[in-house]
């Protein structure tokens, strides 16, 4: 693998990563953890890297409350993802649960119960050659819970 260098060949400087860092987080939204990959893919040391996310943490680039609702709103809006799918995905880029939940309390029930409603329907379209009723909601359901969607609200959305 590469690393990019500056113009007269050498690593890019503390100032010229925290300027591309800086530009990197204001296209959209990121977390430390992104950040952090794309420092060092650009050949930040462990030490310079903490130095700039702190520093984009302090001047409002990189705020991990604000990750979490995007993160929860585009996987849902345009993924099709359910709230324990997106649980998941956030806690594995070591986000802390208290802001991961906190989150997921924010998102709108009723846009959520729509969002499942409209995944279910697509999914059912493909599975309109099952002829057993039963063979039907099992396999709907499995795919709604691989999706991230928990039984509870699969069951009481209405849609077996």
């Amino acid at each position: 693998m590469w690393k990019r260098a500056n113009s007269d060949g050498g690593a890019l400087t503390t100032v010229q990563l925290l300027q591309k860092a800086e530009t990197y987080c204001s296209k959209a939204e990121h977390c430390r953890l992104e950040v952090r990959d794309k420092l060092f893919a650009w050949g930040a040391d462990n030490e310079k890297a903490e130095e700039i996310i702190d520093r984009l943490i302090d001047e409002g680039f990189i705020s991990e409350e604000r990750y979490c609702r995007a993160y929860l709103h585009d996987k849902v809006l345009f993924q099709g993802w359910g709230k324990e799918k997106v649980r998941m995905m956030l806690s594995a880029k070591r986000l802390p649960s208290a802001l991961i939940n906190e989150a997921l309390l924010t998102f709108p029930e009723q846009d959520y119960m729509a969002v499942l409603q409209r995944v279910a329907q697509q999914k059912q379209r493909t599975l309109s050659g099952e002829e057993d009723e039963r063979v039907r909601d099992g396999k709907l359901t499995q795919y709604l819970l691989t999706r991230g969607f928990t039984y509870s609200e699969i069951k009481s959305s209405g849609v077996l």
